[in-house]
């Protein structure tokens, strides 16, 4: 009769072991075809090459002033005067609450 009952609380319990390691292994195809999630969890490398572009583009946006598809070194420099930690930091204070 124990024996019966070690064998039914087992075989009630293998199920539940199963379906916690049904999870894909890292770089299959399925998760390649589901989208990132926005904050946190994985992600492949595609996606994170994608995103990193897209920042790029966005940041090479706000530095070209004159919009003319060329970053010259005036625009450069002057993109990180304005958005150094150590030129905020040397302004004082105020200039860093106006910032945020």
């Amino acid at each position: 009769m124990r024996a019966a009952y070690v064998i039914g609380l087992i075989a009630l319990l293998c199920p539940a072991v199963v379906s916690t390691r049904t999870t894909a292994a890292p770089g299959a195809s399925a998760t390649a075809d589901r989208p990132a999630p926005r904050r946190g969890g994985d992600i492949t490398r595609d996606q994170y090459i994608e995103r990193a572009k897209e920042a790029a583009a966005r940041r090479f946006d706000r530095m070209d002033t004159d919009h003319d598809g060329i970053l010259t070194a005036a625009e450069r420099r002057a993109y990180r005067e304005a958005h150094s930690r150590r030129h905020r930091a040397a302004a004082g204070p105020a200039a860093a609450k106006m910032s945020q």
